[in-house]
C-alpha cells in the first residue's frame, strides 16, 4: 500500500527557496519518507509528528497520520527557522 501526501503552501515556497544542494537531498528525503513515513525521528508532545535532517543545518517537519495513510510536510528550512516555527504554529 502507498501513502498519500500532502504539502502546506508554504512547504513547496521553502523548498524551492532551499539552495539546490540541499533540495536535492531534500527530495529526495522526501521519496524515502513516502516509502518508510517512520524513518524520522519523533519529536516529543507532538502526536504524529517526526522531524529529518537535512545535512547540518537543515530540517523537514512531516506529520503522519496512519488511519488515513496519509504524510503531511509542513516545514523545511534552516534548523533556527524550525525552532521559531514550532514556537509561533
Amino acid at each position: 500500500m502507498s501513502w498519500q501526501s500532502s504539502y502546506a503552501r508554504s512547504f513547496e515556497k521553502d523548498l524551492l527557496a532551499l539552495p539546490d544542494d540541499i533540495r536535492e537531498r531534500a527530495l529526495f528525503l522526501i521519496g524515502q519518507i513516502l516509502q518508510n513515513p517512520f524513518l524520522g525521528k519523533k519529536l516529543k508532545g507532538r502526536p504524529n509528528r517526526y522531524s529529518v535532517r537535512i545535512g547540518r543545518d537543515y530540517r523537514m517537519v512531516y506529520s503522519v497520520y496512519k488511519a488515513q495513510r496519509l504524510i503531511d510536510f509542513e516545514f523545511v528550512g534552516d534548523r533556527k527557522d524550525a525552532y521559531r516555527w514550532f514556537r509561533h504554529e
